[in-house]
C-alpha cells in the first residue's frame, strides 16, 4: 500500500490530469504542493544516513520510504513528466498559451524547482537528450537570472553535465561558465564566514536541557541514525569525542580525539585518551550537551531547496564544477581563482557545521586530484592534514575516502604523502582503517582500494601491519552475508549482493596486492642472508614486481626452510585462507562484470601463501560451501583452473600457478628447521626432511584424489584462446612435472597416449602461435623434465625430440643385455691383427700357443657393420645409462689411434670411430673436444646384479673395444632381447624378429584358417582365439523385426535366456515379444510410460528389470516376465542390473551412490555413496564376477564391509567402468586398470565413449555408442566395433548404415541384435531390430533380401539364412567358419570338428564387393584369408 505522501502526490496528479488543458490554468500551486512533499520526504530519507555514493533510486536503497513510493508516483504519469520537463521550464510557456497577466519566472521557477526535487528518480542523459535549447536556457539562468532561478538552474545545469556527451559538445559555454562559478562561490564562501563569526555561541553558554530535545527524532516515519547506531557501525566516535569535558566548555567547538581507533566487535577495546581530562561516563544515550537536533549537520546534513540558503547556493556550484574537474582545459581556472584554497576552507566542518557541504568540496576535490599538478600542490599546502581534520562519523568522512583513493592513483603525490612525518602517516592509515569499519559500502570500497594502491610503499605497509589492518580488512568481506555459511543469501536483496560483491572484489585485490608488496621484502630478505647484493628501495619509494618477478620470489622461499611469517600465518589464523578460496567456489554461480577479477586476485593470494606448508596442508582440508558438499581446496583449485568457474584464461592461469606452488614444491628444503607443520598449530617435532615431505605426498595424493591428472592432461592439450593457450599448455605440463614426482602418478601416466603414442612430442614441435615462442620454450623445457621423470632417464642433447616410451624400452632393454662371446674368435683377430701390422711371428706363436686354425684365405674387404657413432649419427638414438650397484663405469670419447699409442689400419674390419674411455670415481680428466655434450650420448653405465662385486678398474683393452662395439650393434636392433645368444664377431649381429602375436598366438601358421584347422586334425592344441577373431569379425543379418505402430520406435533390445524369444522396448514404455525363429510379435506389455533405455532378464528367464525416463524422474522396476506382474518399483534409481552369480540382489545407480536391494522383497540392503564424487556423466554401478566387489563413480566398494577400497584416478568424464570377465581389471573408457595393484595396465583408444560388452564366452568385445539420452542425442554411431579380449585389439568395424541405439549378444554368443533407427528423437523415419549371425560372412543373397526389406516397410520374413536345406553340398569355408563358431559356443573347438551332421546348407560363395559391410580393421596377419578360400569352389 502507498504512504500517505504518495497517496497526497496522486491526488495532486489526478487534479492536473483534470485541469491541466483548460484555459487559464494554473499549474505552480500544483508545482509547489508536489515539490513540498518531494522536499520533506527527501529530508526524511536524508536522516537514515544513505550513502552519498549511492545514486540508485530511494526505493532501491529502502523499499519501505514514502520518497521512494512519491517518485514511482510520479514517474508513472509521463504526460505530466513530459510537460514539466519541456513546457513549464520555457520562458515563453504563457505567451504560448495566449495567457496574459501572469508571470512566468514565477512558473519556472516552481518547474525548476520540483525538477531539481525528482533528480534523484530522473535519468538525466534522457532528460536532456536533444534539447540544446533548454541547456541555452539554463546558462542563461544561471548567469543573469535572479534567485531563487539562477541557484535552481545552475543545480540543473550541474546534472546535465554528468552526462559525458553534453559536457563535450558545449565546452565553449563551460570555459565560460566555471570562472564565474569559481567567482561566485568565493562571494558566497566568504558571506558564510562572516555570518558565522557574527552568529557563534557565546562560549559560556550552556544548554542544560539537551537531553530532552528529542522532536527532532520523533517527527519523522522512518528511525533516522541514533548514536548507538553510529556506535555499530563501527566508527562511531565522534559523538563520545566531541562531548566536552566541562559543562563551560562550548558545545559547537568539541575537541576532536584522535588517539583512538573505533573498532568494530571483533577489535579489542581501547582506553580513552583525551587531551583533557577524561568525561564523565554516562548510561544515557543523550547526557551529552550536544543533541541530535544540533550534531545532525555535522554528521548527515541537509540541503534546503526551497527557499535556497547560502550553503545550498554553494553546494548546487559545487556540483557543477565537479564534472568540470576532470577536464584539463579547465585546470588553469582553478589555480587562477584558488579552487584549492576554497575547498581546504569547506572541510573546516566545526567551522561550518555543515558535513552535507563538505561532501560537496570533497567530491570536487576527488575530481581535482585526478591531475598529477594538482594532487601533489595539494600536498604541498597542507591538504592531507585538512583531510585528518574531517570528523567522523560523517558524510564528510565517506567524501574523504574518495580523495584518498584518487590520491593513492598518483605516485608522486604518495611519494611526497610518505615523507610526511611519521605521525601523520600514522594518522592517515588510522583514518582509512576506519574508513573500512564506515557504515557506508562506498567509504568501504573507497578505503579498500586506497589501500590496495598504497602497499608498495613500504612505509603505509608498516604502518597498516602496525595497526592490526590485516585483521580489519579482512573484516571487512569475513561479515558479508554473502559469504556467510549461518546466513541464507536469498533473505539478501539484489542490489545488497551486487554491492557485497564488488566489495569481495576491492578487498581480493587489496590483499594480493599487500601479500605481493610483503613477498618482494621477504624475498629480498632471504637473497641477503644467502649473499646476494639486492638493491634496497627507498622506503618512500613505490615498488612493484612482474607476474615473473613474483614467481621467482615464491620459489626462492620454497627452496629455504619455513620459518614464520607474519602476513601469512595471520591471514590463515584469521580463516582469511579458506574464505578466499569459498569467493572461489561461490563465484561459479555469481554474474557480475568483476567476477574474473576478484577469482584471479583470490587465486594469487592463495598463490603466494602456497610457500607456508600449512597453507599446502590446508588445500587438502575439507571447505565449508554452505548449500553444497564439503570439498576440498585442491577441488576448487583445479575447477578454476579447468575454467569451470570462470572460463578466463587469466583465472585459469592463476589456478594452475596455485597448482605449480602447491606440486612442485620441493621434497627436501635447505636449512635446519624441525617444526613439523599442521593445520592445529602442534607442537610436535620431527625433522625437516619427513615433515616436507609428508606435506608434499599429502598434496599429491589430494591433487590425484581430485582428478587432477585428468585436468592438467585437458589443459596440455588446450588450443583456445589461441593468444594464451602457449601459456596454460607450459603451466599444464609444469604442474604435471612436479606431480610425476609422485610414483603412482608416473604409472598412470606412462600408460597414456601421450606418451605410448608419442604426442608430448607433436605437441612440442611447434607454438600454437609463433609470436609466443618464449611460452613454448618453458613447454618444452617442463615437457623434457616430465619425460624424464616418466621414463627415468636424463635428457640428452640432440635425440629429445624423438624420444618415445618405445625407444626408452628398447634401450632399457639393450642396458640390461650382458655381452657374452667366444675367446677363440677374440683371439682370432688378434692374431689377424698381428699379421696385418707385420707381425708374423708373434702370430704364428699366438696360433700355435691357443691352437688356433690357419688364417683362412684373403676375401675382398667388406664394408664395416653398422656401429652407433655419435659423431655421425645416421639416425637418432636414445642413450642408456645404467646405475651400478657398486660404481660407475662410463665410456667416452678417448681416440684409441692417440691413446696408448694403438695404430688401425684404414683397411682393418673394426671401425675407426670407436672410442672408449673408463672413468672412475675421481675421474680421470676427459680429452675435451668442441662436440663433447654432443658424444656424451655414448656413455653407458655397466649394471651388476645384487650381490656382484663390481668390475675391476682396468686399462683400455681389445676386450672393452669388442663390448662396446657389440653394444652398438645391439642396440641397432629394432627388437632388442635381454637374454641374446653368443655374439659371432664375423657377422653382423641383428636379433631374432619376434614371432607373430606372440605367446601361444606367435606361431604363423595360427594366422591361416587352412593351416588351424590342419594342426588341430593332427592333435595339435586348438587355437581357440583366432577361431574368435575370424568368427568375430565377420556379422550377416539373419532376421529384421519391425513396429506396426509408427508412433514409437524401438530403444533397446535383449535375447530371452531361453533362446527362443527377443524382448524389444519401445520408446512408448511398451516391451514387445518376438518369436526368434518366425519373426512374428507374440506378446506386448505396457511396463512404463516413457523411454525405456536399459533390461535385463535373469538367468532363469523368469523376472526382467527395466529402467525408463520420465519427465520428472528416473523410474526403475522389477517384473515377473512369467504373468507380467509388477514385482516392486525402484524409484529415481537410474539403472539397475542383477548381480553376477545369482539373480538374488540387484544394484541400482542414482547419480554418484550405488545401492544393492534384495530381489525377492525390493529391500534395501546397502547403500553406496564416495566420500568424494567423481561425477562420471555416465555412471553405472556393477558388480564383480564373483559378487564380492563392486565399482561405482570409480571407486570400488567391498560389498561385504561396505567401506571403500580404492578411488581409481579419473581420466574421462563419461564411464565409471565395468569388470573385466577374468576378474582382474577393470575398463573405464579408454582405460584398463589392474584389480590387483590399481597400476593403470593400458589405454584403448578404440574404447573412447563406447560401451562395452564381453560375449558370454568372454571371446570378444563389443563396443558401441553409449549415449543412451534420447532428447540430447544429436550424433548417432552408425557402427560397432569388436576386440579381443586378451590384449584389446581391434577385430573389426562394421558398419551398419543406420543408427544404433542398443546391442545385446545372445546366451551363446552365436547371434547379435541391434536396434538400428534412421531419423531423429523428434521425427523418426525407421526403426527397426535386426539379428545378425556372427560369424558367417555376408554374400549376394543377403544383399538382395536386405534391400528388399527395405523396400518392404514392416516385412518380417526370413531373410532366407535357413533356405535351401535340401542342397547337400557343402562348401568348405562355410564348414570350417561353421566348426569355428560352435566351437566358441561350445567352449571346446577340438571336438567340435566332428559334428559334421550340422552342417549348414551350401551358399553361393563369392568375392564381397567393396561397398559391404565387412571388417575395416581386422588383423592381417594370416597368409590366407577366408575370402580367398571361398573364391575357390571345390566341387
Amino acid at each position: 500500500m502507498d504512504s500517505p505522501p504518495a497517496q497526497e502526490v496522486t491526488e495532486l496528479l489526478k487534479q492536473w490530469e483534470e485541469q491541466h488543458a483548460t484555459p487559464n490554468y494554473d499549474p505552480i500551486p500544483t508545482l509547489t504542493r508536489i515539490a513540498e512533499i518531494i522536499e520533506a520526504e527527501t529530508e526524511n530519507f536524508m536522516k537514515k544516513d544513505p550513502d552519498p555514493f549511492d545514486e540508485r533510486h530511494p526505493s532501491r536503497t529502502d523499499p519501505e520510504c514514502a520518497l521512494g513510493h512519491a517518485l514511482k508516483v510520479m514517474f508513472k504519469k509521463d504526460n505530466f513528466m513530459t510537460k514539466l520537463v519541456n513546457d513549464y521550464v520555457r520562458d515563453t510557456y504563457y505567451s504560448r498559451q495566449n495567457i496574459t497577466g501572469r508571470d512566468v519566472n514565477k512558473l519556472n521557477v516552481a518547474a525548476c524547482r520540483l525538477t531539481l526535487d525528482l533528480m534523484p528518480g530522473l535519468e538525466m542523459s534522457v532528460v536532456f537528450q536533444d534539447n540544446e535549447a533548454l541547456i541555452h536556457r539554463l546558462v542563461n539562468w544561471a548567469t543573469n537570472s535572479t534567485e531563487p532561478l539562477q541557484c535552481y538552474a545552475t543545480g540543473l545545469l550541474a546534472a546535465a553535465m554528468e552526462v559525458q556527451e553534453i559536457a563535450t559538445n558545449f565546452r565553449e559555454l563551460n570555459a565560460m561558465l566555471v570562472p564565474m562559478m569559481l567567482r561566485r562561490l568565493h562571494i558566497l564562501r566568504n558571506k558564510s564566514v562572516e555570518q558565522n563569526n557574527q552568529n557563534t555561541t557565546p562560549p559560556n553558554q550552556t544548554r542544560y536541557f539537551a537531553r530532552f530535545d528529542k522532536k527532532r527524532n520523533n517527527d519523522i516515519k522512518c528511525n533516522g541514525p541514533t548514536a548507538d547506531k553510529k556506535d555499530e557501525g563501527g566508527g562511531g566516535d565522534m559523538l563520545a569525542e566531541e562531548t566536552p569535558p566541562r559543562a563551560s566548555k562550548d558545545p559547537e567547538t568539541p575537541v576532536k580525539n584522535y588517539n583512538r581507533v573505533a573498532g568494530n566487535a571483533i577489535s579489542p577495546p581501547e582506553p580513552w585518551v583525551m587531551m583533557s581530562p577524561p568525561p564523565r561516563h554516562h548510561h544515557h544515550e543523550t547526557s551529552s550537551n550536544s543533541s541530535w537536533a544540533e550534531m545532525e549537520t555535522h554528521i548527515i546534513g541537509n540541503i534546503q531547496i526551497h527557499p535556497p540558503t547560502d550553503a545550498t547556493k554553494q553546494m548546487l556550484i559545487l556540483r557543477y564544477l565537479t564534472p568540470m574537474g576532470e577536464y584539463q582545459e579547465f585546470l588553469s581556472h582553478v589555480f587562477e581563482q584558488n579552487a584549492l584554497g576554497l575547498i581546504l576552507g569547506y572541510l573546516n566542518v566545526r567551522e561550518s557545521r555543515d558535513s552535507r557541504l563538505a561532501f560537496e568540496a570533497l567530491k570536487y576535490l576527488a575530481a581535482l586530484l585526478c591531475h598529477k599538478k594538482f594532487s601533489i600542490d595539494f600536498i604541498q599546502m597542507g591538504g592531507l592534514q585538512k583531510f585528518l581534520e574531517v570528523p567522523r562519523p560523517s558524510v564528510a568522512a565517506t567524501g574523504v575516502s574518495i580523495c584518498l583513493y584518487y590520491l593513492a592513483y598518483c605516485e608522486d603525490a604518495m611519494e611526497r604523502v610518505c615523507l610526511l612525518p611519521r605521525r601523520m602517516l600514522a594518522d592517515l592509515v588510522k583514518y582509512a582503517l576506519w574508513l573500512l569499519e564506515c557504515s557506508h559500502d562506498s567509504g568501504r570500497c573507497h578505503a579498500t582500494m586506497f589501500f590496495g594502491l598504497s602497499f608498495q610503499f613500504r612505509l603505509i605497509l608498516e604502518e597498516f601491519d602496525h595497526q592490526d589492518g590485516l585483521r580489519k580488512l579482512y573484516n571487512v568481506i569475513s561479515t558479508l552475508p554473502i559469504l556467510s555459511a549461518d546466513e541464507d543469501e536469498s533473505k539478501v536483496s539484489e542490489d545488497e549482493t551486487c554491492a557485497a560483491r564488488q566489495i569481495v572484489r576491492h578487498v581480493c585485490v587489496a590483499l594480493r596486492r599487500y601479500l605481493e608488496a610483503h613477498l618482494r621484502l621477504r624475498a629480498a630478505q632471504v637473497a641477503r642472508q644467502h649473499g646476494d647484493t639486492v638493491p634496497e628501495p627507498p622506503p618512500y619509494k613505490a615498488s612493484k614486481s612482474s607476474p615473473e618477478e613474483i614467481q621467482e620470489q615464491i620459489e626462492l622461499l620454497q627452496s629455504v626452510a619455513w620459518c614464520r611469517w607474519a602476513p601469512v600465518d595471520e591471514l590463515v589464523e584469521l580463516g582469511g585462507v579458506s574464505l578466499l578460496l569459498q569467493v572461489v567456489g561461490y563465484a561459479y554461480e555469481w554474474n557480475f562484470n568483476g567476477r574474473s577479477e576478484t577469482v584471479r586476485s583470490a587465486l594469487d593470494v592463495v598463490s603466494v601463501c602456497c610457500v607456508a606448508p600449512r597453507v599446502q596442508l590446508l588445500l587438502t582440508e575439507k571447505i565449508d560451501m554452505r548449500d553444497a558438499d564439503l570439498t576440498t581446496g585442491v577441488n576448487i583449485v583445479l575447477g578454476a583452473a579447468d575454467g569451470e568457474i570462470v572460463p578466463e584464461p587469466e583465472v585459469q592461469k592463476a589456478a594452475l600457478n596455485v597448482l605449480v606452488n602447491c606440486v612442485c614444491a620441493p621434497v627436501h628444503r635447505a636449512g635446519s628447521s624441525t617444526t613439523r607443520f599442521s593445520l592445529t598449530g602442534s607442537t610436535k617435532k620431527k625433522t625437516a626432511l619427513k615433515s616436507y615431505e609428508d606435506v608434499i605426498q599429502k598434496v599429491w595424493e589430494s591433487v590425484r584424489t581430485n582428478n587432477g591428472i585428468m585436468v592438467l592432461l585437458s589443459l596440455m592439450m588446450v588450443k583456445s584462446p589461441i593468444t594464451d593457450a602457449d601459456r596454460l599448455r607450459g603451466l599444464a605440463c609444469r604442474a604435471l612435472a612436479g606431480l610425476a614426482r609422485c610414483p603412482t602418478v608416473r604409472q598412470i601416466i606412462s600408460k597414456l597416449p601421450l606418451f605410448t603414442t608419442s604426442q608430448i612430442q607433436v605437441l612440442m614441435r611447434d607454438p600454437i602461435l609463433q609470436e609466443k615462442r618464449q611460452e613454448h620454450v618453458m613447454f618444452q623445457k617442463y615437457a623434457l623434465e616430465l619425460l624424464e621423470r616418466v621414463s627415468g632417464k636424463s635428457k640428452h642433447m640432440g635425440a629429445e625430440f624423438e624420444t618415445s616410451l618405445a625407444n626408452i624400452h628398447r634401450a632399457n632393454v639393450v642396458a640390461q643385455t650382458r655381452i657374452n662371446y667366444n675367446e677363440r674368435q677374440l683371439l682370432q683377430l688378434v692374431a689377424a691383427h698381428l699379421a696385418a701390422r707385420g707381425l708374423q711371428h708373434s702370430a704364428s706363436a699366438l696360433r700355435h700357443e691357443a691352437r688356433l686354425p690357419p688364417p683362412a684365405a684373403p676375401a675382398p674387404p667388406a664394408p664395416p657393420p653398422p656401429v652407433y657413432t655419435p659423431s655421425t649419427p645416421t639416425r637418432p638414438r636414445l642413450s642408456v645409462s645404467r646405475a651400478s650397484a657398486s660404481g660407475t663405469l662410463l665410456r667416452d670419447s678417448i681416440d684409441l689411434n692417440s691413446s696408448h699409442n694403438m695404430q688401425t689400419d684404414e683397411a682393418s674390419p673394426l671401425p675407426p670411430v670407436i672410442k672408449l674411455r673408463k672413468v672412475q670415481n675421481p675421474p680421470l680428466t676427459p680429452v675435451s673436444t668442441p662436440s663433447s655434450e654432443h658424444k656424451r650420448s655414448l656413455q653407458k653405465q655397466l649394471s651388476v646384479a645384487a650381490g656382484e662385486p663390481a668390475p675391476p678398474s682396468h686399462h683400455v683393452t681389445l676386450h672393452t673395444i669388442i663390448t662396446e662395439y657389440l653394444y652398438n650393434q645391439h642396440a641397432l636392433c629394432k627388437n632388442p632381447v635381454v637374454t641374446c645368444p653368443q655374439f659371432n664377431l664375423f657377422e653382423p649381429h641383428k636379433c631374432p624378429e619376434p614371432r607373430g602375436g606372440g605367446g601361444v598366438l606367435s606361431a604363423r601358421a595360427d594366422a591361416n584358417v587352412c593351416a588351424r584347422v590342419v594342426r588341430r586334425e593332427l592333435g595339435a592344441p586348438a587355437a581357440a582365439r583366432h577361431h574368435a577373431r575370424l568368427a568375430h569379425a565377420h556379422f550377416a543379418p539373419a532376421r529384421t523385426l519391425r513396429l506396426q505402430d509408427d508412433d514409437a520406435y524401438f530403444t533397446h533390445t535383449i535375447f530371452h535366456p531361453t533362446q527362443q524369444q527377443l524382448l524389444a522396448a519401445t520408446s512408448t514404455g511398451d516391451i514387445k515379444i518376438f518369436n526368434l525363429f518366425s519373426g512374428t510379435e507374440e506378446n506386448s506389455y505396457q511396463v512404463h510410460e516413457s523411454y525405456i533405455y536399459h533390461m535385463q532378464a535373469s538367468r532363469d528367464g523368469m523376472l526382467l528389470l527395466a529402467s525408463a525416463t520420465t519427465p520428472w524422474r528416473p523410474l526403475s522396476a522389477l517384473w515377473n516376465m512369467k504373468e507380467f506382474e509388477l514385482s516392486f518399483q525402484l524409484d529415481n534409481e537410474e539403472y539397475v542390473e542383477f548381480s553376477k552369480m545369482t539373480d538374488e540382489r540387484i544394484i541400482g545407480t542414482k547419480g554418484e551412490t550405488a545401492t544393492i536391494f534384495d530381489t525377492r522383497t525390493g529391500r534395501e540392503l546397502m547403500t553406496l555413496t564416495p566420500s568424494i564424487s567423481n561425477q562420471y556423466a555416465k555412471n553405472r554401478a556393477v558388480f564383480n564376477p564373483t559378487d564380492e566387489l563392486v565399482l561405482s563413480d570409480g571407486v570400488l566398494w567391498d560389498v561385504n564391509t561396505g567401506k571403500e577400497i580404492h578411488k581409481f584416478d579419473k581420466l574421462n568424464q563419461t564411464h565409471s567402468g565395468v569388470f573385466h570377465p577374468n576378474g582382474l581389471e577393470v575398463i573405464s573408457n579408454t582405460e584398463v586398470w589392474d584389480l590387483r595393484t590399481f597400476h593403470l595396465l593400458r589405454t584403448v583408444p578404440t574404447l573412447d565413449e563406447s560401451e562395452v560388452i564381453f560375449s558370454p564366452t568372454c571371446s570378444a568385445i563389443y563396443a558401441v555408442c553409449s549415449d543412451q539420452d534420447s532428447e540430447e542425442r544429436s550424433q548417432f554411431d552408425t557402427s560397432f566395433k569388436t576386440l579381443d579380449p586378451y590384449d584389446y585389439s581391434s577385430i573389426a568395424t562394421i558398419d551398419v548404415k543406420r543408427n544404433i541405439y542398443a546391442l545385446s549378444v545372445s546366451r551363446y554368443g552365436t547371434q547379435i541384435s541391434l536396434v538400428e533407427n534412421m531419423g531423429d528423437y523428434e521425427q523418426m523415419q525407421e526403426s527397426c531390430v535386426k539379428v545378425y549371425d556372427v560369424g558367417r560372412k555376408r554374400d549376394h543373397d543377403d544383399d538382395a533380401e536386405e534391400d528388399e526389406e527395405d523396400d518392404i516397410a514392416g516385412g518380417t520374413e526370413n531373410d532366407g539364412s535357413d533356405s535351401g536345406s535340401d542342397n547337400d553340398d557343402d562348401d568348405l569355408a562355410s564348414s570350417i567358419l561353421r566348426n569355428a563358431v560352435m566351437a566358441l559356443a561350445d567352449g571346446d573347438s577340438a571336438d567340435s570338428s566332428n559334428d559334421d551332421n550340422q552342417q549348414r546348407p551350401r551358399r553361393n560363395a563369392r568375392r564381397r564387393r567393396g561397398a559391404d559391410a565387412h571388417s575395416s580393421d581386422s588383423d592381417g596377419d594370416g597368409d590366407m584369408e577366408l575370402g580367398d578360400i571361398i573364391e575357390f569352389e571345390l566341387d
